[in-house]
């Protein structure tokens, strides 16, 4: 999909890359699933490949252009429906021997729950599976611990864990 960029003199890997401001040179920024961009909170340049994302990255833009100077920096989100199955990730699932994941909402059993991911203690993620709402709600526990705040302060990890 970025093909045509390669030769143009801007940065492609993996997708356009932009700054934090969703610029990928001076004067020149891109939107969507085309490119990628470097989180401030997050570290690595996420690419989340979904209208909504699109949509906040042109609001970001616009008031970028509008001289707000403010980083881009959403709790990254991505949805699928396969087949019945309502699946949301608001944030990242991550694998490694310090991730683990906590059922907040639900039960695994039913096929309907949320859990809550962690990495070395803190928040990185949700995972919603047939619990459309709740993992919206959920969506601000990752959002506060990227802000720093009470969802990715406390405890490292919640009785119930799944390593």
């Amino acid at each position: 999909m970025t093909g045509w960029l390669h030769g143009s003199g801007l940065p492609v890997d993996n997708g356009l890359v932009r700054d934090s401001r969703c610029r990928a040179a001076e004067g020149v920024y891109a939107v969507g699933d085309v490119a990628r961009w470097h989180h401030q909170q997050l570290g690595a340049p996420p690419r989340p490949e979904n209208r909504t994302n699109a949509a906040e990255q042109a609001m970001a833009v616009a008031a970028d252009i509008l001289g707000a100077d403010r980083a881009y920096t959403p709790v990254p989100y991505l949805w699928t429906d396969q087949y019945d199955t309502k699946i949301q990730i608001p944030g990242a699932v991550p694998a490694g021997a310090d991730a683990g994941a906590t059922v907040v909402d639900g039960d695994p059993a039913t096929g309907r729950f949320v859990a809550r991911c962690r990495n070395a203690g803190v928040v990185t993620g949700v995972l919603g599976w047939d619990m459309p709402k709740q993992a919206r709600l959920r969506r601000q526990d990752v959002a506060d611990a990227l802000a720093g705040g009470p969802a990715g302060s406390d405890s490292p990890r919640e009785s119930g864990s799944v390593p």
